[in-house]
Protein backbone atom coordinates (compact mmCIF):
# COMPACT_ATOMS: atom_id res chain seq x y z
CA UNK A 1 0.00 0.00 0.00
CA UNK A 2 1.26 3.47 -0.85
CA UNK A 3 0.13 6.81 0.48
CA UNK A 4 -0.09 10.10 -1.43
CA UNK A 5 2.77 12.56 -1.01
CA UNK A 6 0.34 15.36 -0.25
CA UNK A 7 -2.41 14.33 2.13
CA UNK A 8 -5.77 16.02 1.52
CA UNK A 9 -7.34 18.08 4.31
CA UNK A 10 -9.35 15.91 6.66
CA UNK A 11 -12.14 18.48 6.81
CA UNK A 12 -13.20 21.51 4.89
CA UNK A 13 -12.78 24.94 6.41
CA UNK A 14 -15.71 25.44 8.82
CA UNK A 15 -18.18 28.26 8.63
CA UNK A 16 -19.46 29.96 11.78
CA UNK A 17 -22.59 30.93 9.83
CA UNK A 18 -23.46 27.33 9.04
CA UNK A 19 -23.30 25.49 12.34
CA UNK A 20 -25.63 22.76 11.14
CA UNK A 21 -23.24 21.81 8.33
CA UNK A 22 -20.25 22.05 10.67
CA UNK A 23 -21.94 19.80 13.20
CA UNK A 24 -22.19 17.01 10.63
CA UNK A 25 -18.49 17.03 9.93
CA UNK A 26 -16.75 16.52 13.26
CA UNK A 27 -13.75 14.21 13.04
CA UNK A 28 -12.33 11.83 15.64
CA UNK A 29 -9.08 9.86 15.75
CA UNK A 30 -8.91 6.46 17.43
CA UNK A 31 -5.60 5.85 19.22
CA UNK A 32 -4.74 2.44 20.62
CA UNK A 33 -2.06 -0.20 20.82
CA UNK A 34 -1.59 -2.16 17.59
CA UNK A 35 1.99 -3.39 17.75
CA UNK A 36 2.87 -6.48 19.79
CA UNK A 37 -0.66 -7.68 20.54
CA UNK A 38 -1.60 -11.34 20.30
CA UNK A 39 -4.64 -12.56 18.36
CA UNK A 40 -7.02 -12.50 21.34
CA UNK A 41 -5.91 -9.02 22.40
CA UNK A 42 -6.42 -7.70 18.88
CA UNK A 43 -9.85 -9.33 18.62
CA UNK A 44 -11.07 -7.75 21.87
CA UNK A 45 -9.55 -4.36 21.05
CA UNK A 46 -11.25 -4.37 17.66
CA UNK A 47 -14.60 -5.15 19.33
CA UNK A 48 -14.12 -2.04 21.44
CA UNK A 49 -13.03 -0.11 18.35
CA UNK A 50 -16.22 -1.15 16.56
CA UNK A 51 -18.30 0.02 19.54
CA UNK A 52 -16.54 3.38 19.46
CA UNK A 53 -17.05 3.66 15.69
CA UNK A 54 -20.76 2.91 16.05
CA UNK A 55 -21.15 5.55 18.78
CA UNK A 56 -19.36 8.12 16.63
CA UNK A 57 -21.57 7.30 13.64
CA UNK A 58 -24.72 7.73 15.73
CA UNK A 59 -23.51 11.18 16.77
CA UNK A 60 -22.42 12.40 13.30
CA UNK A 61 -18.71 12.07 14.08
CA UNK A 62 -16.40 10.56 11.46
CA UNK A 63 -13.87 8.22 13.07
CA UNK A 64 -10.43 7.61 11.60
CA UNK A 65 -9.00 4.21 12.59
CA UNK A 66 -5.26 3.65 11.94
CA UNK A 67 -5.80 -0.12 11.99
CA UNK A 68 -7.53 0.23 8.62
CA UNK A 69 -4.68 2.22 7.04
CA UNK A 70 -1.36 1.71 8.83
CA UNK A 71 -1.83 -1.48 10.88
CA UNK A 72 1.62 -3.04 11.55
CA UNK A 73 0.18 -6.49 10.76
CA UNK A 74 -1.79 -5.80 7.58
CA UNK A 75 0.03 -2.75 6.14
CA UNK A 76 3.67 -3.68 6.55
CA UNK A 77 4.73 -2.01 3.29
CA UNK A 78 3.85 1.50 4.45
CA UNK A 79 7.17 3.26 5.21
CA UNK A 80 7.77 4.26 8.83
CA UNK A 81 8.04 7.94 7.94
CA UNK A 82 4.66 7.79 6.20
CA UNK A 83 3.07 6.15 9.25
CA UNK A 84 4.38 8.97 11.43
CA UNK A 85 3.35 11.73 9.02
CA UNK A 86 -0.08 10.26 8.26
CA UNK A 87 -1.02 9.65 11.88
CA UNK A 88 0.26 13.04 13.04
CA UNK A 89 -1.64 14.77 10.24
CA UNK A 90 -4.83 12.94 11.18
CA UNK A 91 -4.51 13.64 14.92
CA UNK A 92 -3.89 17.36 14.48
CA UNK A 93 -6.78 17.71 12.04
CA UNK A 94 -9.21 15.86 14.31
CA UNK A 95 -11.72 17.50 16.62
CA UNK A 96 -11.21 14.86 19.31
CA UNK A 97 -8.83 11.96 20.01
CA UNK A 98 -10.33 8.80 21.52
CA UNK A 99 -7.68 6.72 23.27
CA UNK A 100 -8.22 3.05 24.11
CA UNK A 101 -6.00 2.60 27.16
CA UNK A 102 -6.18 -1.19 27.33
CA UNK A 103 -2.51 -1.89 26.54
CA UNK A 104 0.65 0.23 26.88
CA UNK A 105 1.67 1.68 23.52
CA UNK A 106 4.51 3.98 22.51
CA UNK A 107 2.68 4.79 19.27
CA UNK A 108 -0.51 5.82 21.04
CA UNK A 109 1.60 7.76 23.53
CA UNK A 110 3.05 9.75 20.64
CA UNK A 111 -0.46 10.43 19.35
CA UNK A 112 -1.49 11.71 22.77
CA UNK A 113 1.41 14.18 22.64
CA UNK A 114 0.30 15.37 19.19
CA UNK A 115 -3.22 15.91 20.52
CA UNK A 116 -2.14 17.69 23.69
CA UNK A 117 0.13 20.08 21.80
CA UNK A 118 -2.64 20.93 19.32
CA UNK A 119 -5.27 21.32 22.09
CA UNK A 120 -7.25 18.41 20.67
CA UNK A 121 -9.61 17.16 23.42
CA UNK A 122 -8.84 13.61 24.57
CA UNK A 123 -11.39 10.98 25.58
CA UNK A 124 -9.77 8.04 27.37
CA UNK A 125 -11.59 4.70 27.31
CA UNK A 126 -10.60 1.89 29.69
CA UNK A 127 -12.11 -1.13 31.41
CA UNK A 128 -12.74 -0.59 35.11
CA UNK A 129 -9.97 -3.08 35.94
CA UNK A 130 -7.36 -1.43 33.69
CA UNK A 131 -4.56 0.54 35.31
CA UNK A 132 -3.84 3.68 33.32
CA UNK A 133 -0.48 5.42 33.38
CA UNK A 134 -0.44 8.69 35.28
CA UNK A 135 1.39 10.13 32.28
CA UNK A 136 -1.97 9.80 30.54
CA UNK A 137 -4.37 10.87 33.29
CA UNK A 138 -2.02 13.73 34.14
CA UNK A 139 -2.13 15.29 30.67
CA UNK A 140 -3.03 18.98 31.06
CA UNK A 141 -5.89 20.24 28.96
CA UNK A 142 -9.31 18.86 28.03
CA UNK A 143 -9.38 15.17 29.01
CA UNK A 144 -12.39 12.95 29.72
CA UNK A 145 -12.14 9.46 31.25
CA UNK A 146 -14.72 6.75 30.45
CA UNK A 147 -14.61 3.56 32.53
CA UNK A 148 -16.80 0.60 31.59
CA UNK A 149 -17.65 -2.92 32.75
CA UNK A 150 -19.41 -4.16 29.62
CA UNK A 151 -19.62 -3.12 25.98
CA UNK A 152 -23.28 -2.24 26.52
CA UNK A 153 -22.32 0.12 29.32
CA UNK A 154 -19.50 1.53 27.21
CA UNK A 155 -21.90 2.23 24.35
CA UNK A 156 -24.26 4.16 26.60
CA UNK A 157 -21.46 6.21 28.14
CA UNK A 158 -19.89 7.02 24.79
CA UNK A 159 -23.19 8.26 23.38
CA UNK A 160 -23.61 10.56 26.37
CA UNK A 161 -20.02 11.83 26.46
CA UNK A 162 -19.83 12.52 22.71
CA UNK A 163 -23.17 14.33 22.78
CA UNK A 164 -22.04 16.44 25.75
CA UNK A 165 -18.69 17.28 24.12
CA UNK A 166 -20.05 18.29 20.71
CA UNK A 167 -20.79 21.97 21.53
CA UNK A 168 -17.25 22.43 22.87
CA UNK A 169 -15.75 20.64 19.86
CA UNK A 170 -17.64 22.93 17.50
CA UNK A 171 -16.52 25.99 19.48
CA UNK A 172 -12.90 24.81 19.29
CA UNK A 173 -13.12 24.26 15.54
CA UNK A 174 -14.42 27.77 14.93
CA UNK A 175 -11.78 29.27 17.25
CA UNK A 176 -8.98 27.56 15.30
CA UNK A 177 -10.37 28.42 11.89
CA UNK A 178 -7.66 30.95 11.04
CA UNK A 179 -4.95 28.34 11.63
CA UNK A 180 -6.10 26.71 8.40
CA UNK A 181 -4.26 29.57 6.68
CA UNK A 182 -0.77 29.07 5.32
CA UNK A 183 1.10 32.02 6.79
CA UNK A 184 4.24 30.82 8.58
CA UNK A 185 5.19 28.26 5.93
CA UNK A 186 4.78 30.83 3.17
CA UNK A 187 6.85 33.34 5.11
CA UNK A 188 9.65 30.81 5.70
CA UNK A 189 9.81 30.06 1.98
CA UNK A 190 9.82 33.77 1.07
CA UNK A 191 12.68 34.54 3.44
CA UNK A 192 14.67 31.47 2.36
CA UNK A 193 14.34 32.32 -1.33
CA UNK A 194 15.14 35.99 -0.66
CA UNK A 195 18.47 34.80 0.75
CA UNK A 196 19.02 32.38 -2.17
CA UNK A 197 19.25 29.47 0.25
CA UNK A 198 18.38 25.88 -0.56
CA UNK A 199 16.48 23.88 2.01
CA UNK A 200 19.61 21.87 2.71
CA UNK A 201 21.67 25.03 3.25
CA UNK A 202 19.06 26.32 5.65
CA UNK A 203 18.93 23.02 7.56
CA UNK A 204 22.71 23.14 7.90
CA UNK A 205 22.61 26.71 9.27
CA UNK A 206 20.85 25.95 12.55
CA UNK A 207 22.56 26.35 15.92
CA UNK A 208 21.39 22.91 17.05
CA UNK A 209 22.89 20.20 14.81
CA UNK A 210 20.24 18.36 12.77
CA UNK A 211 17.46 20.45 14.28
CA UNK A 212 15.38 19.71 11.20
CA UNK A 213 15.86 18.12 7.80
CA UNK A 214 15.33 19.57 4.31
CA UNK A 215 12.34 17.24 4.00
CA UNK A 216 10.78 18.65 7.19
CA UNK A 217 11.37 22.16 5.92
CA UNK A 218 9.62 21.30 2.66
CA UNK A 219 6.60 20.04 4.58
CA UNK A 220 6.49 23.19 6.71
CA UNK A 221 6.65 25.41 3.64
CA UNK A 222 3.76 23.53 2.04
CA UNK A 223 1.47 23.00 5.03
CA UNK A 224 -1.00 25.13 6.98
CA UNK A 225 -0.17 26.68 10.35
CA UNK A 226 -2.50 24.14 11.97
CA UNK A 227 -0.73 21.14 10.49
CA UNK A 228 2.74 22.55 11.19
CA UNK A 229 1.94 23.53 14.79
CA UNK A 230 5.55 24.62 15.20
CA UNK A 231 6.89 24.94 18.74
CA UNK A 232 8.88 27.95 19.93
CA UNK A 233 12.02 25.81 19.82
CA UNK A 234 11.56 25.03 16.15
CA UNK A 235 10.61 28.63 15.35
CA UNK A 236 13.78 29.85 17.07
CA UNK A 237 15.96 27.49 15.03
CA UNK A 238 14.21 28.46 11.79
CA UNK A 239 14.61 32.15 12.61
CA UNK A 240 18.27 31.64 13.49
CA UNK A 241 18.98 29.85 10.22
CA UNK A 242 17.40 32.76 8.34
CA UNK A 243 19.06 35.43 10.53
CA UNK A 244 15.69 36.92 11.48
CA UNK A 245 13.55 37.09 14.61
CA UNK A 246 10.61 34.84 15.43
CA UNK A 247 8.39 37.90 14.93
CA UNK A 248 9.55 38.08 11.29
CA UNK A 249 8.19 34.57 10.72
CA UNK A 250 4.72 35.50 11.91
Amino acid sequence: MTLPNHLPPVTQKPSAQNSQATQCHLDAYLASALTGLDANQRKYLFEISDAVAAACARNDVRLYEPRKVTDPVHHTTVPDVEVFRTDRHRVINSDILIYLAHHPSTGAGQELVFAQEAIVPILVVAHIDTRISRMVTGIPGPLTLVRYDSITQLTEQLDQEIADLQPKLLQRRIALEELELHRVGTRIKELRELRNMTRRQMAESTRIPNAFTPEQLKQWEQSSDKVNNLSLTYLQEIASALSVSIKDLM
